[in-house]
C-alpha cells in the first residue's frame, strides 16, 4: 500500500509536469509553438513568437509545475516509510520527465530547463541559484539561451556536490542533465553550424 501511494505521487508529479503551458498560453493568441519558431513548446520559443511577457508567463507556469509537485511531496512524505530525500528526488524527477515527454503531447515536450529550475529551487536552492548565475553569464557572453541552459545544467551536479546536498539530488541532477542535453541536440548542431538564433532578437521583439 505504501509503495502504491509512492507510485501515485510520482504519477501525479509526471501528469502535473506534462501540462503544456506553452500551448495553453500561445494557442489562444493564434500561435502554435510546436509548429512555429523553433517548434519547441517552451518559454524561449513563446517569447520569440509572442513577446517577452508571454515568455515570462510560460516560464512561471513551467517552473511552477516543479514547485507544486514538490509541495505535494512535502505534504505526503511524512506518511510514507521511505527516505524523505528519495521521495522528493523522485517527485522532482517525474515532474521534469513529464515536461520533457508530455503524455498530452504524444510524449514530446520542451527542453526541461524551467521545470528543472522550479524543482531544484526547492531541493537545492544554493546550487540552482549559482547555476542560474552561470546561465545568465552564458547567455550574456554568447547571446544564446541554449548555451546558458547547457552550461547551467552541466554545472548543477558540481554545485550540488559542493554544497553537500543529498546524494539522491546529485544522481537525478546528473541524469536529468543528460536528458536536457539530449533534448538540446538540435540546438547544439545549430551552434556548431553557426545557425542558432540569438536571444537579442527576442529581447528586441515587441510584446
Amino acid at each position: 500500500m505504501d509503495f502504491l501511494k509512492l507510485s501515485l505521487l510520482f504519477l501525479g508529479a509526471y501528469l502535473l509536469g506534462s501540462i503544456p503551458f506553452a500551448l495553453i498560453i500561445a494557442l489562444p493568441q493564434g500561435v502554435n509553438p510546436q509548429k512555429e519558431g523553433s517548434k519547441n513548446p517552451g518559454a524561449t520559443n513563446v517569447a520569440r513568437l509572442l513577446g517577452k511577457k508571454w515568455g515570462i508567463l510560460t516560464f512561471i507556469g513551467d517552473s511552477g509545475k516543479g514547485i507544486l509537485a514538490l509541495l505535494g511531496a512535502f505534504f505526503l512524505a511524512p506518511n510514507l516509510p521511505f527516505p524523505k530525500e528519495l521521495i522528493y528526488a523522485g517527485t522532482g524527477f517525474f515532474a521534469i520527465l513529464g515536461h520533457l515527454f508530455s503524455i498530452f503531447l504524444k510524449f514530446k515536450g520542451g527542453k526541461g530547463v524551467a521545470t528543472t529550475i522550479g524543482v531544484f529551487l526547492i531541493l537545492t536552492p544554493k546550487a540552482i541559484l549559482l547555476s542560474f548565475l552561470f546561465f545568465f553569464l552564458g547567455v550574456a557572453l554568447s547571446g544564446f539561451v541554449s548555451v546558458g541552459s547547457l552550461l547551467a545544467t552541466a554545472l548543477l551536479p558540481l554545485f550540488i556536490y559542493f554544497f553537500n546536498y543529498s546524494e539522491y539530488y546529485l544522481y537525478i541532477s546528473i541524469f536529468l542533465g543528460l536528458l536536457i542535453w539530449f533534448k538540446h541536440q538540435e540546438n547544439i548542431k545549430r551552434l556548431l553550424r553557426g545557425e542558432e538564433k540569438s536571444w537579442k532578437k527576442t529581447l528586441n521583439r515587441e510584446p
